[in-house]
């Protein structure tokens, strides 16, 4: 059983920017949060989030709390990474780092993949400015890969090897929470495989996203 990290939350309304007793809009997402009203907290907190990133790690952190309290696990993993990456000053360190490992070794017991930190840094990019990566289709991958194939050094034909049997197969296993196909590719290729790297990366994203709308559907 995965728990939401906790951390002391005010239920009540706090004096806004101005002391008007107006919540602000991230003390309205958490109070719909503690009435348990998480259609309502997740529209809120996307609001925030969208409205102004800069604002900090909290609203990722709690977006986190809802994808759990939901055991939408995966979603979940996402939104703590993103929280830990704007959590400069590390007010929530431990518990973030907790609730990444708790939910990623419950997601590992089940077999369930999801994304290498690279992917998900790229996904929640997108999220936030509200656009959708466009894949590739796979044939197309396919005709460049091995167009691009003799070119390459032998620790970029390995990586090459690994990616083309993922767009061939279009299945998602566990190994991809460990590795990303994408930066593996970059890495051993350099420059000349970025591109095709870049259109692996969408084309993942994709069926990541489809796989998400299955299993854990938001509405």
């Amino acid at each position: 059983m995965v728990h939401p990290p906790t951390r002391k939350t005010s239920d009540g309304v706090r004096p806004g920017p101005h002391g008007d007793g107006v919540p602000t809009p991230l003390e309205t997402a958490k109070l719909l949060l503690t009435q348990n009203r998480l259609a309502e907290a997740h529209e809120a907190l996307w609001a925030v989030i969208r409205a102004d990133e800069a604002r900090g790690h909290e609203p990722w952190l709690r977006l986190g709390e809802l994808y759990a309290a939901r055991r939408q696990l995966r979603r979940a993993v996402g939104a703590f990474r993103r929280a830990q990456e704007l959590d400069a000053r590390g007010d929530d360190a431990f518990v973030l780092h907790e609730a990444i490992s708790s939910i990623g070794q419950v997601l590992h017991h089940l077999r369930r993949p999801f994304l290498h930190p690279a992917d998900e840094l790229v996904r929640n990019r997108h999220l936030v400015a509200g656009t959708t990566p466009q894949p590739p289709c796979a044939a197309q991958w396919l005709d460049e890969a091995m167009a691009l194939e003799p070119t390459l050094p032998d620790g970029a034909r390995a990586a090459l090897a690994h990616a083309t049997g993922f767009v061939r197969g279009g299945v998602l296993d566990e190994s991809f929470s460990e590795q990303s196909l994408a930066r593996e590719l970059e890495v051993h290729g350099g420059e000349g495989t970025r591109a095709l790297a870049e259109s692996l990366r969408a084309l993942h994203l994709a069926r990541y996203d489809a796989l998400l709308a299955v299993e854990e559907p938001l509405g």
